[in-house]
């Protein structure tokens, strides 16, 4: 398994906006691709963390090439206050309630 995370910054008064453009951007283009395991969009005004699961690098690594987030931070940078902060996570642990 494999994550990353992208964390924003948004300006307070475009937190809804730039929260709207993700979903719209990133959600269901994601939800197309193969690998994809889960996509999770966490929320803190004014900052937001976008966590991508895939099933290996590589399917990451495609999505990434469909230029996914070149055209998000296009229409996201007017909205934010600072640059957003990706990170890349290997899954050690996991739990989940059955």
């Amino acid at each position: 398994m494999y994550s990353a995370t992208v964390v924003y910054e948004f300006k307070e008064e475009s937190f809804d906006k730039a929260c709207t453009i993700w979903r719209s951007e990133v959600l269901e283009l994601a939800r197309k691709q193969p690998g994809f395991v889960r996509m999770q969009f966490l929320t803190s005004p004014p900052r937001a963390m976008a966590i991508g699961t895939w099933k290996d690098e590589s399917f990451a690594q495609a999505f990434m090439q469909t230029g996914v987030f070149k055209n998000l931070l296009e229409k996201l940078t007017p909205l934010l206050a600072a640059e957003p902060r990706p990170r890349v996570w290997d899954l050690r642990y996991f739990a989940e309630f059955e």
